[in-house]
């Protein structure tokens, strides 16, 4: 039975208007919200067309929201999946559109095309447009560095590019046309506007052909349907009398608008949300402030779910501290709003959920100068030893980045600590894929030695064991490197099986590898699927390194379809982004399911700090808290951003989509605004973001906490401003 507790009455007992809810970590609000819908139900006279409607950010959310009103309609006596949809934003956009299709300009069978088939596409397009345009990678790129160099790189970065300009132009419901002509009518040309425009258009063309629309496109267009037909904006009106809307700190322009519109003036909407847990701003097109100024409206009524059970008080006490000092003592004031109120007060007597009792020690922060390797080895080595400790206990090593994730993993597997990772991909899936990329490599270049050795090294590391290739790789390059003809032995003797010798030598594991890529030449003929596959049922043996690769196989089947033009060399980069943890593969991950923290008692879980939003575990490693992953807009600091190979290290997609802002409101003095400015003010909206990071993974924490910086790759690096300030504070209570 749901006790509430003080300002969860006044959102239970919510009937009507608007009212904006701030929701601090560990609050309930997700338990809150759903209790709402589910009295709602139960308590308005809904017509058999009526429906409370949810709307979330996550498809786990759903699942999440749809299982806890059942319940509480159980508790009600009511029959749950009646009188109520949970929907995301794009689910709910879907909806709209799929009613009347012909209003969004689309036919009765247009197609969403999913992350990977947009992101084959925008490749596509970015690589004719950078052939197309080489004087503009030539004028951008730093004076000692050669553009011809730089493929890789540039070709990473432009595509960063047109997927911001692209959501962005989206959420502003800006075609490419409505842009071709803003931008006829400036009298001075925009290099970057015209990128931006040149791929966008191109993009949405290829989306034409297909008969398709992306993510970005479903809440604009499903605007575009309500605006110009007020009829059905009616009858969505009276089929949902009532919205509930979750984590609004991380809407957009467009996603308000389209709510707000659904709602209308005088209709019915509930907003709860964090602003101090808005962590997506440099990611996605989300405005935090949009929830603050609802908050702030005169026509709605603000509630603060202030108390929470989580986290024991030190660990509360902690985060207020930061929300404090961000307020009050930040040396960078354009950061002083970056946290506020309200802050967070442990559960009141009584309540169901006490907070976990403190503990001598509970808070680590190891200010120990440490590389990256040794940061990553000190926290597996932590985590094994509490682990053994704590069986039944939950543990995450929470990482700002995927990639540090990626090389955390490494050190867990090599000290054998059970673990499960959050990440874009897992261990196993980058492994295959890697595996995979060097073989397909070779098959591209058979003549480089060095796509022999890599393929040859990753043959025996899956057949025999990483141990065995890294104990006879030397001896296999030396034997590469002395071969006049090293594509020559791919057409070895018979070789021996060696799977009962009782000494392995190099030249035994090299037969056996080339004898493989011997067999699978002819292989190389058929469509890439056919050929992933074949390969793989050759090289792998478990089950779940085969169903890995049937993933693979498909998704590189799919870009074939796309992309009809490409080869083995395109098909290895695809391979090599899921490698190094920069795509992600779906299917293979809790994510979209939703995940459950207790289900992995005594497995370390590796998680970035943006996907451990919601959860929480026993016990939380905030790793590589260090100034580059935190900046903090202070001298010395630098950002992931701002790239080398960029002429004056400038931010390009701060600047680009500062010209596209200014473009949209017509506003010729910020268009004119001097180059690098939109750089200078995208460092502040960082240090920003990543203050709301740290603040979120301090929450995550129930009972210890344990905080580690690294030196970063060049040594340059140093603790965070935030985390001095932690430490300081933390001294001086324990000197007290």
């Amino acid at each position: 039975m749901f006790k509430p507790r003080p300002g969860q009455n006044e959102v239970i007992n919510y009937r009507s208007g608007k009212m904006g809810i701030a929701a601090v970590p560990g609050s309930g609000k997700t338990h809150t919200l759903s209790h709402l819908a589910a009295r709602l139900v139960a308590s308005q006279d809904l017509a058999e067309d009526q429906e409370i409607l949810i709307v979330t950010l996550v498809n786990s959310a759903v699942d999440n929201f749809s299982s806890r009103v059942a319940g509480f309609l159980r508790e009600f006596n009511l029959l749950p999946g009646i009188g109520y949809r949970v929907r995301t934003l794009h689910g709910l956009a879907y909806d709209i559109i799929r009613e009347e299709p012909a209003m969004a300009g689309l036919d009765n069978h247009f197609t969403i095309i999913d992350e990977s088939a947009a992101s084959a596409t925008l490749n596509q397009v970015v690589d004719a447009w950078k052939r197309a345009h080489p004087d503009f990678i030539r004028a951008y790129t730093a004076e000692n560095q050669v553009p011809e160099q730089l493929g890789k790189p540039w070709n990473e970065l432009l595509v960063s590019l047109a997927t911001s300009f692209i959501k962005q132009a989206k959420d502003y419901e800006l075609t490419p046309e409505m842009i071709r002509t803003r931008l006829d009518k400036l009298k001075e040309p925009y290099p970057l506007l015209e990128m931006g425009f040149g791929i966008y258009g191109a993009y949405q063309q290829a989306l034409k052909y297909r008969g398709a629309v992306d993510f970005e496109d479903l809440i604009r267009l499903a605007y575009k349907v309500l605006v110009n037909n007020r009829d059905y904006l009616e009858r969505l009106r009276r089929r949902w009398p009532v919205i509930l809307e979750d984590e609004a700190q991380d809407s957009s322009m467009i996603q308000e608008k389209l709510l707000s519109l659904l709602c209308g003036d005088d209709g019915n909407w509930v907003r709860v949300g964090d602003p101090n847990q808005a962590i997506f701003e440099t990611f996605t097109t989300a405005e935090p402030r949009l929830l603050r100024e609802f908050l702030e409206r005169e026509d709605v009524t603000p509630v603060d779910l202030k108390y929470s059970g989580r986290s024991a008080r030190s660990i509360i006490e902690l985060a207020n501290f930061l929300n404090r000092w961000s307020q009050q003592d930040h040396p960078v004031e354009e950061l002083r709003g970056t946290l506020s109120e309200p802050y967070i007060h442990p559960t009141p007597p009584g309540d169901p959920q006490p907070n976990p009792p403190d503990t001598p020690g509970n808070i680590i922060i190891f200010d120990k100068k440490l590389q990256p390797d040794e940061e990553s080895k000190t926290v597996a080595n932590s985590a094994r030893k509490w682990l053994t400790e704590n069986p039944q206990g939950t543990l995450a090593i929470l990482v700002p980045r995927n990639a540090r994730g990626a090389e955390v993993v490494e050190q867990l597997t090599a000290l054998k600590v059970p673990f499960l990772e959050m990440l874009r991909s897992s261990k196993a899936t980058r492994d295959a894929a890697q595996a995979l990329s060097d073989i397909l490599g070779f098959f591209a270049h058979p003549s480089a030695r060095k796509n022999l050795l890599n393929a040859v090294l990753s043959i025996v590391s899956v057949k025999y064991g990483k141990a065995t290739s890294e104990e006879h790789a030397k001896e296999i390059r030396q034997l590469v490197n002395a071969s006049d003809q090293p594509e020559n032995l791919i057409f070895p003797t018979i070789s021996e099986a060696i799977s009962g010798e009782k000494e392995i030598s190099a030249e035994m594991l090299l037969k056996q590898a080339a004898a493989c890529l011997n067999q699978w030449q002819q292989a190389v003929l058929l469509p890439i699927d056919q050929t992933v596959m074949t390969i793989s049922m050759n090289l792998f043996n478990e089950p779940v390194d085969l169903a890995l690769a049937y993933k693979l196989a498909v998704l590189l089947g799919s870009a074939a379809a796309l992309n009809p033009e490409w080869r083995l060399p395109d098909f290895c980069r695809e391979l090599e982004e899921i490698a190094g943890n920069r795509y992600r593969l779906y299917g293979f991950s809790d994510e979209d399911t939703g995940f459950d923290p207790d289900t992995h008692k005594g497995v370390a879980v590796i998680s970035t700090m943006h996907k451990a939003k919601g959860l929480e575990w026993d016990r939380v490693y905030l790793v590589s808290v260090n100034n580059y992953d935190f900046p903090s807009a202070q001298n010395g600091d630098s950002y992931m951003s701002e790239k080398w190979f960029v002429r004056g290290h400038l931010n390009l997609e701060a600047e680009l989509i500062a010209q596209l802002k200014a473009l949209v409101k017509n506003d010729m003095v910020a268009l004119k605004l001097p180059e690098g400015q939109a750089t200078q003010d995208a460092r502040l909206d960082y240090a920003a973001e990543r203050l709301r990071l740290l603040y979120v993974g301090i929450t995550r924490a129930r009972r210890e906490l344990v905080i580690t910086y690294n030196t970063g790759q060049r040594g340059d690096c140093h603790e965070a401003l935030p985390l001095t300030a932690l430490k300081d504070h933390l001294e001086q209570n324990n000197a007290d």
